[in-house]
C-alpha cells in the first residue's frame, strides 16, 4: 500500500480537472489510475486531517480538533498499528515532520528530503529492503503548502503582501511551478518505479487554499476552495472502475483500507469503503481556527464568515445538496448548496441540523472516552514547531 498526501493541494490545480498545470510524465504515470472529484476532507488543517486519515475518526472523536490540539484520544487504533499487527513492514516520510508533533501514528516518521533527487534515494532505498514483505508506506509532500515557493521563504512575507496587494495570478504562478514540480519531478518517477500490479496506491490531498481576504490560507473556514480535495486510486487488478457516489469524504478512505488490506478491526466509525453503495447520510467538517500568521490579520483584516468577531470554532453537516456550517462561538449558522455554495432558506433548518450534530456526537463510540491531557512541554514544543514552520506569529 501507497498513501500519498499533498498537503494544501487544491482540486483545481490537477491536471484532470482543466489546464491549469501542465504535468505529462505525472499523467502518463497515473493514466490507468481512478480519479474522483468530489471528495471533501473532513478539516482545513493538517493535523486533524491526518488524525482522520490514519483513525478513520472525525475530530471530535479522535480529539485533534485544529492545528493546536496537542494529542489525540489515547488508545485509539492507526493503520500503522494495523498493518504491523498483520506482520506488515511500515515506513511513514514527511517533509514537514515536526507538523505531526505529539500524534501517535507519526511517532516512526522519517524526516523526507525535499530535494526532488535526494528524496527519491530515500524511498528507492526504502522499497529496497525487505521487498517480499508486505508494505505499507505513507508519503507526506509539504512542497505546495505556503509558501510554495516564495524567495523569502515567508507566508507572511512576499507570498503574504502579494495577497494583501491582490495580486491572485502571481500567487497563482508560484502555487502552479511548486504543483508542477511536486507531480514532475517526484511523483511521476516514483509511480513509474513501482510494479503496479503489487500495489495499491491511494493519493490523497488533506485541504486546499482559499486565497481570499476571510482566509488567504486555509484553516479558517469550511469553504469549498479548502474542504474539497482531489482523489487518485489504483487497486490491482480490478481496472479502478469509476467511483459513482455523489460525494464521499477523507474519513471513507479507512474502512476503504481495513477491507481491502483485511485488518484486524471491527471498525464502528462514520465511514464507509468508498466502493460501498451504502454512504452516510450526513458527513462532517470541523475546524477550530488557529489564529496566526496564516490569517495575514496585520495585512488584510480577516472579514467574519458566518456572525461575530471573525471565524469561530466552526462544523459543517453535508451531503450531496445541503451543507450546513455552524458557528459554535458566534451561535450563527448559514445553509447552502453542498456544491455550488449558493444559499438556501429553509425554514427549521437550523434546529434540524443542531439536532442531527446532536445525534451524531451521541452515537460515536469514542466521544465519551476522556481527553489525553497534554503536559505544558508539550504544548510548548508544538507551538514553537507550529511557530517555525509559519502557523504563528
Amino acid at each position: 500500500m501507497l498513501l500519498i498526501s499533498i498537503d494544501s493541494l487544491r482540486l483545481d490545480f490537477v491536471s484532470r480537472m482543466g489546464g491549469r498545470v501542465s504535468t505529462p510524465r505525472f499523467d502518463a504515470a497515473t493514466r490507468n489510475f481512478g480519479f474522483y472529484d468530489r471528495l471533501f476532507s473532513v478539516s482545513s488543517a493538517t493535523r486533524p486531517v491526518h488524525s482522520t486519515l490514519f483513525t478513520g475518526l472525525y475530530p471530535f472523536e479522535h480529539g485533534v480538533l485544529g492545528q493546536r490540539s496537542p494529542l489525540m484520544r489515547p488508545r485509539i487504533p492507526h493503520l500503522f498499528d494495523l498493518f504491523q499487527s498483520q506482520g506488515g513492514r511500515i515506513g511513514g516520510f514527511s517533509e514537514a515532520r515536526d507538523i505531526f508533533s505529539g500524534l501517535t501514528f507519526a511517532d516512526g516518521f522519517e524526516p523526507l528530503n525535499p530535494t526532488p533527487a535526494t528524496g527519491l534515494r530515500q524511498l528507492y532505498s526504502f522499497l529496497r529492503e525487505q521487498p517480499q514483505q508486505q508494505n505499507f508506506l505513507f508519503l507526506h509532500y509539504w512542497s505546495v503548502h505556503t509558501p510554495y515557493g516564495a524567495s523569502d521563504g515567508q507566508a507572511f512575507g512576499e507570498m503574504g503582501q502579494l495577497l494583501a496587494n491582490g495580486q491572485l495570478s502571481q500567487v497563482h504562478g508560484y502555487y502552479t511551478r511548486a504543483v508542477e514540480t511536486l507531480f514532475e519531478e517526484k511523483l511521476a518517477p516514483l509511480l513509474s518505479h513501482l510494479p503496479l500490479d503489487q500495489w495499491a496506491i491511494i493519493i490523497v490531498s488533506d485541504h486546499g487554499e482559499s486565497w481570499t481576504n476571510e482566509e488567504p490560507y486555509h484553516g479558517q473556514t469550511l469553504r469549498n476552495s479548502v474542504l474539497r480535495v482531489p482523489l487518485f486510486y489504483h487497486i490491482p487488478l480490478t481496472g479502478n472502475p469509476l467511483l459513482t457516489a455523489p460525494l464521499l469524504s477523507i474519513i471513507d478512505l479507512f474502512p476503504t483500507l481495513v477491507s481491502l488490506f483485511d485488518l484486524p478491526l471491527d471498525y464502528k466509525g462514520f465511514g464507509m469503503d468508498i466502493r460501498s453503495e451504502k454512504k452516510p447520510e450526513q458527513y462532517l467538517a470541523q475546524i477550530h481556527p488557529t489564529l496566526g500568521n496564516d490569517d495575514l490579520a496585520e495585512a488584510s483584516p480577516s472579514v467574519p464568515v458566518i456572525g461575530g468577531n471573525g471565524p469561530g470554532r466552526q462544523w459543517s453537516l453535508f451531503d450531496s445538496l445541503q451543507k450546513f456550517t455552524f458557528d459554535e462561538d458566534s451561535k450563527k449558522g448559514k445553509l447552502e448548496r453542498t456544491m455550488s455554495e449558493e444559499p438556501l432558506v429553509v425554514e427549521g433548518a437550523r434546529e434540524d441540523y443542531l439536532q442531527l450534530w446532536r445525534k451524531m456526537r451521541s452515537r460515536s463510540s469514542v466521544s465519551k472516552m476522556p481527553f489525553a491531557k497534554a503536559s505544558r512541554s508539550q504544548e510548548d514544543l508544538l507551538d514553537k514547531r507550529l511557530r517555525d514552520l509559519g502557523y504563528l506569529d
